[in-house]
């Protein structure tokens, strides 16, 4: 193999590595890819995760803007090595996908209630 295709195939096989770790109680799960990017979380509340990484999205595709400005201040426009470290920039946080209208979550009606509440609501005292 080629020094240029070993390198390639390097750079491939990073760019899929990640990592996952959960909190001991299971409440919270992330994933990470090698750069140290959270790539997913996961929350016992779905939807604040949704909104989390949704966050991080939008967050993360303001960089590629932000690095070109600071390299056009400092090095000068058509830089090759500049629009290169924009280009992998818009690469790795691209914009978005647009938002969809927001929809209430549909609640899931349990097939059968183990519990010890005896249908009473918490602050219902039994008498």
């Amino acid at each position: 193999m080629a020094g240029s295709a070993k390198w390639d195939e390097l750079n491939d096989r990073i760019a899929r590595l990640s990592v996952t770790e959960s909190s001991r109680d299971g409440t919270v799960r992330v994933t990470v890819a090698a750069s140290g990017v959270l790539t997913g979380l996961v929350l016992r509340d779905g939807a604040v995760a949704a909104q989390v990484m949704e966050c991080l999205a939008r967050a993360q595709a303001r960089i590629p803007d932000l690095l070109g400005r600071a390299l056009f201040e400092t090095v000068g426009p058509n830089d090759p090595a500049a629009e290169l470290v924009v280009a992998d920039a818009r690469k790795r946080f691209p914009e978005p996908a647009p938002r969809a209208a927001w929809q209430p979550r549909r609640q899931r009606v349990p097939d059968r209630v183990d519990d010890d509440w005896d249908g009473q609501s918490v602050m219902e005292d039994g008498i």
